[in-house]
């Protein structure tokens, strides 16, 4: 039998603890969530170009190591600012950049957590700015990180001492006393860099490189030149699914029949990239995806990966909806016109009916839909908002709605990456949700219930309206 994983070490450990918000789960997020600090992108030259080359280099060394300076020196810079502004440079930062630095082994074991009702804290050197954002993908609880001065609604001074070392030490029981946290059964999770933080509590784990003081949850690289089987994996994901999906083609139209022809070439090509890549794929309730067709399949969208992923599950007699941005992708965006896949133009209202016109009428004859209701890639492993499109096509055709949770798509190809990684998507596919009974008055209701069921799938709480 094959030994369980240190963070299947660790999450049993979780499980095993006391139920309720009698326990803390202290989460570091420089270097232990994230991959480095929220901050970094934000640490050096302001100029354009030197920005962009900084995040050139991010991507190939990883984030920039963010000092004590570098944070009095960024609070320094943005006295005078509204503090929503600030607010909203980190909120498109986390979306652009750093979500991309995210480790799923830490993050899962955060949520870990919160499934068992313990309250999850993150901790940082950086401020709200950078880091409310990632709490509320998370379903944090709260925030420790260094305080900034307000004064009529702007930026004024840093108003702490920087939230590194023993001063986050000293932040973390300060926030334990004013809760009433117990520290002795309280966790806490970060780098072997932050010990004085790993020590005030009576569970802790260091997150990469061991200290050999306590538990160790390897973490794969963020934001790095990916390994070389993932290099090689991904020319022959790109190389495989473009020779069997010609080859399909070829011998669907040389039948006479496009549709045979896509069917072939999704299968097929779907098959072969996924397997040269060393990507497998394990669905639970895969009886659903044929139970009720015509359906519209709904998933969430965290990957470059999903469409190949969906291509193999589905098999068959299916089309989809996509973002116009679609149209040009190289190889998938030739294949999608080939599909007669309906293109909508984002923010457009009345381009978007007409182009889901013809979706309504392929469904009607036959066919499957498969779309992704948040519109776009989630910046984490938290399903974005759903829009309504999927949802009028299902009530309008009157077809079930399947959702198809894919729970990790994004760790084998994550957000901002070109490479593929060998391993294993796990996807849930929930059974066919009869629509027979919407209409426009309910929709509201059906499309919480639905993203309930992704949110409730991958152990996320619903959004809270803050942190408490």
């Amino acid at each position: 039998m094959t030994p369980p994983s240190a963070e299947a070490r660790l999450a049993e450990r979780v499980a095993q603890g006391s139920w309720g918000p009698g326990v803390t789960a202290f989460v570091v997020v420089d270097g232990g969530l994230l991959a480095g600090c929220p901050l970094a992108p934000f640490v050096g030259p302001s100029s354009l170009w030197d920005r962009f080359a900084g995040q050139v280099r991010a991507g190939i060394e990883g984030p920039a190591e963010v000092t004590v300076d570098d944070v009095e020196r960024v609070v320094r810079s943005r006295r005078g600012r509204p503090v929503e502004e600030v607010a909203e440079e980190g909120r498109r930062t986390f979306r652009s950049v750093t979500a991309s630095w995210l480790h799923p082994e830490v993050w899962r074991l955060a949520v870990a957590h919160a499934r068992r009702g313990h309250r999850v804290v993150l901790v940082s050197r950086a401020t709200r700015a950078e880091v409310d954002p990632l709490a509320a993908e998370l379903g944090a609880d709260d925030v420790v990180v260094t305080r900034v001065g307000v004064d009529d609604d702007r930026v004024t001074a840093i108003a702490s001492p920087v939230c590194a070392g023993n001063v986050a030490a000293d932040a973390v029981t300060a926030w334990a006393d004013a809760h009433g946290v117990d520290l002795a059964a309280a966790f806490a999770y970060g780098p072997a860099s932050e010990r004085a933080v790993l020590d005030v509590v009576g569970h802790s784990a260091v997150v990469g490189t061991p200290d050999g003081l306590r538990p160790a949850l390897p973490v794969a690289p963020r934001g790095a030149v990916p390994p070389l089987e993932a290099i090689g994996g991904t020319v022959g994901f790109y190389g495989g699914f473009l020779a069997a999906t010609a080859s399909a083609i070829g011998a669907g139209l040389l039948r006479g029949s496009r549709h045979q022809a896509i069917n072939l070439a999704g299968s097929l090509g779907s098959e072969l990239a996924l397997g040269v890549a060393g990507v497998r794929v394990e669905v639970e309730g895969a009886e659903h995806l044929w139970s009720a067709r015509p359906a519209i399949f709904v998933f969430n969208h965290q990957s470059q990966l999903d469409p190949i992923v969906l291509m193999t599950m589905l098999r068959h007699d299916f089309t989809a909806v996509a973002k116009a941005e679609a149209k040009s992708m190289p190889l998938f965006g030739q294949l999608f016109q080939l599909a007669d896949v309906a293109f909508v133009e984002r923010g457009n209202t009345r381009q978007a009916r007409e182009a889901l016109e013809p979706a309504v009428e392929r469904v009607r004859r036959g066919m499957s839909l498969l779309m992704a209701p948040e519109g776009t890639r989630s910046a984490t492993p938290r399903p974005g908002p759903f829009k309504k499109g999927a949802f009028h096509i299902a009530m309008q055709a009157g077809v079930p709605m399947v959702p198809i949770v894919l729970e990790n798509a994004g760790e084998l190809m994550w957000r901002h990456d070109q490479t593929v990684r060998p391993g294993t998507v796990r996807a849930v596919v929930h059974p066919p949700i009869d629509t027979g009974e919407w209409t426009v008055g309910t929709l509201n209701e059906h499309v919480a219930h639905v993203r309930g069921l992704f949110l409730e799938t991958l152990g996320l709480a619903e959004e809270k309206e803050g942190a408490q």
